[in-house]
């Protein structure tokens, strides 16, 4: 492939792309050639390339320094399959694909994945306006890391260090280990911790990778027998934009639709389960699936300038864990189908009139006053908060009288916890002890029990069936 001469590429960039599924193949062939004028054809003028570190190079100058960059490793890239789904003059593409860097001899491979958004030219062929590739595998970088760190930052291809996306974050000894996040930052001081959303190029936007992180985070936190208190935070100026729309199209069909919003439900669910004390901090947008995490959360404080909505009506798709139905317990069905059906940005004010959200803080006070916050809720009785929790959010989806069976429950506990747990007529672990030993206690009980009843029908009186 490298064979081809200058004008030969130079003709074949020139070609316009009638298919938007060629655009990656195209792309594959042109960079493995060493074809720079070719690669950046493929991308309209004022297009967004958002690579692998995360870092966003926008319009054709800049782009073309990444993809420079990229070139300077000698890349060979095959494409492995991928999916494009076409509305009108825009297509959502999803590539998996694999590239070797270097020579024959020293190459190294990787497998990754892209997602992209085309648009059809006024004048005919499709270009991309948005190209975000990204590498799998942690692992697969840990012998070629080097190679890419040495083209610098500034390079398509290269990829932060497992340890940047941690934070410097110390664990105490008792806690699970902290996996390598990627796309989220994770600290932990004494009894707090802090999952930063770290995809400030996109907003925060909740990519599969995102998403499957945030689950793990949570996971971990709610495995930890330290953290008493999660702040949710996003990096640079917006909380979160919602799901990836760009991504969609590698969702698969409808089954593994219902399949992938499942595990967004298993991730906000988790996040509202957790029985850790959980403070959503929000600056800049909270709209669709970043504002299904706050109504998660038992806290929410936003900035004055905060936004939020449910603008899914627009883009055709509804809320798939939380943007329904949660919101329609926080706040009643007819203004959850305002929020739904309208789909406006409302601003931070409005969220705590309707009771979405508890406060709202100067634009330059958000830290400072979640920092106030948490430190209250560490000087509260911890079992107490807990079993508050936990009988607030059971009781809200059980009727009255159910629910008050929780808090008579939750009042023993409280007794029990606070001393008075010896019970009169309860064993103090006697029957326990006894099976483990086959004690007397033990025996005298499975012999009343053992037979009763099994050989007769009450039904008949008494008499045998």
């Amino acid at each position: 492939m490298r064979s081809r001469n200058p004008r030969q590429l130079a003709e074949g960039s020139e070609q316009p792309i009638n298919d938007p599924e060629q655009l990656g193949q195209l792309f594959a062939e042109r960079a493995s050639a060493g074809d720079l004028e070719g690669m950046l054809a493929l991308y309209e003028h004022d297009a967004t390339f958002v690579g692998p570190d995360g870092a966003t190079a926008a319009g054709s100058a800049a782009i073309r320094e990444r993809l420079a960059g990229l070139l300077e490793l000698r890349p060979r890239i095959t494409v492995l399959g991928g999916e494009v789904v076409t509305a009108g003059d825009v297509a959502l593409i999803s590539n998996r694909w694999r590239i070797e860097l270097g020579g024959a001899d020293e190459g190294a491979g990787y497998e990754g994945r892209s997602s992209e958004v085309a648009r059809r030219r006024p004048g005919g062929g499709w270009s991309y306006v948005i190209d975000s590739p990204s590498l799998t595998g942690a692992e697969s970088l840990a012998g070629r890391r080097h190679a890419l760190e040495s083209t610098g930052p500034g390079h398509a291809g290269t990829r932060p260090r497992a340890s940047e996306f941690q934070g410097g974050v110390t664990v105490d000894g008792a806690d699970p280990q902290v996996p390598a996040f990627e796309q989220l930052l994770f600290e932990q001081d004494g009894r707090v911790a802090r999952v930063t959303l770290n995809r400030p190029a996109r907003r925060n936007a909740l990519s599969i990778q995102l998403s499957d992180e945030l689950l793990a985070a949570l996971e971990l936190v709610g495995r930890s027998p330290t953290i008493r208190v999660l702040v949710i935070d996003g990096a640079g100026e917006t909380f979160c934009a919602g799901d990836d729309i760009t991504e969609m199209g590698s969702w698969g069909d409808a089954n593994e639709i219902v399949r992938r919003v499942r595990g967004y439900q298993r991730m906000a669910d988790t996040l509202a389960d957790l029985d850790q004390v959980t403070i959503a901090a929000v600056d800049g947008y909270a709209v669709g699936g970043g504002l299904e995490i706050t109504m998660a959360c038992d806290f929410v404080i936003a900035t004055e300038r905060a936004k939020w909505g449910m603008p899914e009506v627009d883009v055709g798709i509804t809320p798939g864990w939380g943007g329904t139905t949660r919101m329609t317990r926080l706040i009643g069905r007819r203004m959850t189908k305002e929020i739904n059906l309208l789909g406006a940005l409302h601003p931070s004010g409005r969220a705590v009139e309707l009771g979405l959200w508890n406060r709202v803080v100067a634009n330059d006070r958000l830290r400072a006053e979640t920092g106030a916050l948490v430190e209250l809720v560490l000087s509260k009785n911890q079992q107490a908060l807990r079993q508050l929790k936990l009988i607030i959010d059971k009781g809200a989806e059980a009727d009255l009288h159910t629910a008050q069976g929780f808090e008579a429950l939750s009042a023993g506990l409280s007794g029990a916890v606070n001393g008075a747990w010896q019970v009169s007529d309860a064993d103090q672990a006697a029957g326990v002890l006894s099976f483990i030993g086959k004690a007397e206690l033990w025996q005298e009980r499975r012999a009343l029990a053992r037979d009763f009843w099994v050989d007769r029908s009450v039904a008949t009186g008494g008499q045998a069936s």
